[in-house]
């Protein structure tokens, strides 16, 4: 056991004989004696209810949060009273701007609005009849195991790092919940479509595995944000586009439709994480640019591997004939995550003119 409390309450009689005069009604209410902040909170949109936004008034609200953390490290809410002896819990993430963005309340609040059920809203029937090649469905089966650990790995990056953060940052903190949930379900039903089409599931591979390491084993919070979120969210936002654009299957374009869905409030989040962070401490940039450019090599040993390019390959053309005609579209499908990703670099403000994605993408098209 890693922490003893304070005292060994079972042995102690004064603990025993204080818990019995309170049961006989002797009361002891000097804890309604509090001098915090009074307000009123009430839904701005009955349809929506009473949001963070709603609760985001006084000392009770984000606004006020200093940018450095020095006054609690305790688990107690904003806004409660601090009483002295509370016990350090160890948050060691105190700044705000190395976590927050102004978007991160409005999409908790989202991804619980947009809540879908897997299990009930794909219609896995359709996967009894596929409409497609065995081949074109184990192409399917390798990039929905593919994506199962894309997926896993996008729910640890917030696992990794959300016990460190300051519970002064509650709306954020809630986000990285929701984040990790809706990383689960993604990892659940990618999964459970590669087993469903009768191929089973895929094969694991070095280049995967090597990408998605550079980007579980960043060393600060900020930098697995940008490459979790804006990186690896974009790539399985291309991927998830890109199959419900080419099955025909209901199932796979439901999945591809809310899974799109899902990944893009992380995109939003990562963009709006660097704007305020680098909004605050503009130093950040240079370190920050650097390591996603050596994510994005990573991501580059992935795009080349051919296992992952065969199977894009083999879905995007349909069949395995036809599979090297589609080179090109696989092309123009690597230009314009390439494009997507620098527009997102350059809103976040991590521009980079030696970027190995951009570098690769025209050696492609050379």
């Amino acid at each position: 056991m890693g922490y003893y409390a304070r005292d060994d309450f079972f042995n102690n009689p004064a603990v025993l004989q204080r818990s019995v005069e309170i049961l006989k009604g002797n009361l002891d209410l000097d804890w309604m004696r509090l001098e915090t902040e009074r307000t009123s909170c009430r839904p701005s949109n009955s349809r929506r209810g009473l949001t963070f936004d709603d609760t985001n008034v006084g000392s009770y609200g984000w606004d006020q949060i200093p940018e450095k953390i020095r006054h609690n490290y305790s688990m107690a809410p904003r806004g409660a009273v601090l009483p002295p002896g509370l016990p350090h819990l160890g948050y060691d993430i105190n700044r705000k701007s190395e976590v927050w963005s102004e978007n991160a309340p409005a999409l908790y609040e989202e991804s619980k609005a947009r809540h879908w059920i897997p299990s009930r809203e794909v219609p896995w029937d359709a996967v009894e009849k596929l409409g497609h090649s065995q081949e074109f469905e184990r192409a399917l089966a390798q990039l929905y195991t593919d994506l199962t650990s894309m997926a896993t790995v996008s729910g640890d990056i917030p696992s990794k790092w959300v016990w460190r953060i300051n519970q002064e940052f509650v709306e954020l903190k809630m986000w990285q919940c929701t984040q990790m949930f809706e990383a689960a379900q993604l990892a659940d039903v990618f999964r459970k479509r590669a087993i469903a089409g009768g191929t089973g599931l895929g094969r694991d591979h070095a280049p995967l595995g090597e990408f998605l390491k550079s980007i579980f084993d960043s060393g600060s919070y900020p930098c697995a944000s940008v490459s979790a979120n804006l990186l690896l969210c974009g790539l399985m936002q291309v991927l998830l586009r890109h199959i419900g654009a080419r099955s025909a299957n209901a199932a796979d374009q439901t999945i591809a439709l809310f899974g799109v869905q899902d990944v893009s409030r992380s995109l939003a989040y990562g963009i709006g994480h660097m704007e305020f962070l680098l909004g605050t401490r503009p130093h950040e940039a240079a370190s920050l640019r650097e390591h996603l450019d050596e994510v994005e090599n990573a991501a580059v040993g992935l795009l080349a591997a051919p296992i992952f390019l065969s199977s894009l390959a083999l879905v995007t053309a349909g069949s395995r004939d036809e599979a090297g005609a589609a080179v090109p579209q696989v092309t123009a499908l690597y230009r314009r995550f390439a494009d997507e990703h620098a527009a997102r670099r350059r809103a976040a403000g991590i521009a980079s003119d030696q970027s190995p994605l951009e570098a690769f993408v025209r050696e492609l098209e050379a």
